[in-house]
């Protein structure tokens, strides 16, 4: 039986649909409208030191939702013999494409960048790969648009990272708690000897442009007037 390399990727790809992060804000806002609304009508006229503070309340609690979800991590990567399986394990009938497998023949370049959170790797895809699109714009708006009503039924549909890009079709995933060296030590070993995979590395470098130093201004001789 091959090894199994489980790792953790970061951001809501692995559970949310494509753009269902961004659906937060909206959501504070119907429910700061929601509370000014309800406020006026009970109370006759609602105080602005109430209303500061809920609309403060719910700033904070829309930043904090915000900040757990692009910083969740879940064990949506997984690396053996047999290939490269995105998303999440589950035990039910009906998963919804909540994880994909893509075999090491429909792979046809890794490559790695080296993040603060770990790699951020992008597959790219052969073209006998069999690929999985993303929706298109009208089925994505009114996917959010559902969601944006009913956020646990349509929340939990086709999740963004077992979707591929296009142009060229690849998958980008967030890969945590991991080094590119040590990443590229684990696909280097789980694949096929025989396979001409090539894995490559890209260091991301700064460049910082120094203007260039003044000359000093040389003083100027005084002129005196003449009368």
């Amino acid at each position: 039986m091959d090894d199994m390399y489980t790792f953790l990727v970061r951001g809501p790809s692995s559970r949310f649909p494509r753009g269902y992060i961004w659906l937060t804000p909206a959501w504070f806002v119907i429910l700061g409208l929601a509370g000014v609304l309800a406020g006026r009508r009970l109370g006759g006229g609602l105080p602005l030191w109430l209303g500061l503070t809920e609309i403060g309340s719910m700033l904070i609690a829309g930043l904090t939702l915000f900040a757990v979800l692009a910083t969740h991590r879940r064990h949506a990567f997984r690396v053996s013999g047999h290939g490269i399986w995105l998303g999440v394990r589950t035990t039910r009938k009906r998963p919804k494409l909540r994880q994909i497998h893509l075999a090491w023949t429909d792979i046809a370049q890794l490559r790695m960048k080296a993040r603060r959170y770990g790699v951020l790797l992008e597959i790219t895809l052969s073209p006998a790969a069999r690929i999985v699109h993303r929706p298109g714009p009208a089925r994505q708006a009114l996917m959010l648009l559902g969601s944006l009503v009913m956020p646990v039924g349509f929340g939990r549909g086709r999740p963004a990272l077992t979707a591929a890009r296009e142009d060229p079709p690849r998958y980008l995933v967030k890969v945590c708690e991991v080094t590119p060296a040590e990443l590229r030590m684990v696909l280097a070993t789980s694949k096929p000897a025989t396979l001409p995979l090539p894995v490559k590395t890209i260091k991301v470098t700064r460049r910082v442009t120094i203007p260039p130093a003044r000359k000093p201004a040389q003083a100027q001789p005084a002129v005196t007037a003449r009368r």
